[in-house]
């Protein structure tokens, strides 16, 4: 076991060796990125390739589709219930109105008279 860590130890450092430095990696990228066509170059490549393909399958591609609302789904739940909520209200506050109008109005129970003496309750 001792071995193969001491093998791969060495052949880490031999890696190591070979790989560029910081400013060759940075002058990499920069080559790179030059070579790599521009957005309207992929647009168009893109494009001929689209025009290229059957049509039953290019019919199927989703370039030109619009996007998707998000939570177009939960909007719509969301109306729905805050117009039952609306439609709610209006029903409880127009119920209690006229409820209130049909109860005569609490008249408290006549007090007793001091000079009687109180009956017991059974």
């Amino acid at each position: 076991m001792g071995k193969r860590k001491k093998g791969m130890r060495d052949q880490v450092e031999d890696l190591a060796g070979h790989l560029p430095d910081k400013k060759e990696l940075l002058e990499l990228r920069g080559e790179v990125m030059d070579r790599l066509p521009d957005k309207s170059e992929l647009l168009a490549m893109r494009d001929q390739l689209i025009d290229r393909l059957p049509d039953d399958v290019s019919d199927r591609l989703p370039v030109e589709t619009k996007k998707k609302k998000r939570f177009a789904g939960v909007r719509k739940v969301a109306l729905v219930g805050l117009l039952a909520a609306a439609v709610g209200g209006v029903v409880a506050f127009l119920k209690a109105k006229a409820d209130d109008a049909q109860v005569p109005p609490y008249t408290p129970p006549p007090a007793p008279n001091p000079s009687e003496p109180p009956q017991p309750t059974a």
